[in-house]
């Protein structure tokens, strides 16, 4: 009932910035319709996957032992930065996050991770039940480097990894949702070979970071980075 007024004002709107702009077309001319049309904020990114609301989640990120030589906390950091980001968001009302629930930390999933070695043969869909969960985001790490291969004494950090949802509903789990190479490169628009003074830590960090952050925008509506 109380949506009607809502609903009436924004077409109202929308025909009153329609209207502005075929007059501004008329003044100006198809040309200066289409910078005006270029120079409007690009609509919000919609979530690549929606049915986290109301579920239990669990975050579980896996990568092979020669990225956690290199990296030994990456599965940990990873995994929480993936998941403190959804929580933060569920706490900015994000439709998509409602009643949302995360019943185990990163660090819990990681202890089963090391208590389990055997896991490491098991399939995703063999270990979500295990979580006691709905919903298991899975993260495989497929490659991570903080120095490019051309310039070893140059910093240019990349993850590249494999996300896949996995629904559990009665003991039995399937991947129902899966996004291949995502890859997140910092600094985002630095040189091939990479630029000196930032060091493999702070490298490290902030490519964990911009990979979280492309992970969590996967499962709700965040605003186009294009604006």
């Amino acid at each position: 009932m109380g949506s009607a007024p809502n609903i009436q004002s924004r077409t109202r709107n929308c025909a009153i910035s329609l209207a502005l702009l075929l007059a501004m077309a008329g003044l100006c001319g198809c040309g200066s319709l289409g910078a005006v049309l270029n120079a409007l904020p690009l609509a919000p990114i919609q979530a690549k996957y929606k049915d986290l609301q109301g579920q239990s989640v669990a975050i579980m990120v896996w990568a092979d032992r020669g990225i956690r030589v290199d990296f030994p906390h990456v599965q940990l950091d990873a995994a929480n930065g993936i998941q403190s980001k959804l929580i933060k968001a569920r706490k900015d009302n994000k439709d998509e996050l409602k009643d949302t629930r995360f019943p185990l930390s990163a660090a819990t999933v990681v202890r089963f991770q090391e208590d389990h070695p055997e896991w490491a043969a098991d399939s995703i869909e063999e270990i979500a039940p295990r979580l006691k969960v709905s919903r298991v985001i899975y993260v495989e790490i497929d490659g991570l480097q903080t120095r490019s291969d051309s310039a070893v004494d140059l910093f240019r950090g990349t993850l590249t990894a494999t996300v896949r949802v996995v629904e559990v509903t009665n003991g039995k789990a399937r991947v129902v949702h899966t996004e291949e190479n995502m890859r997140s490169i910092y600094p985002e628009k630095s040189p091939e070979e990479g630029i000196p003074s930032i060091g493999d830590f702070e490298t490290y960090r902030q490519t964990v970071d911009e990979f979280t952050t492309s992970v969590a925008n996967l499962f709700y509506t965040h605003p186009n980075p294009e604006n």
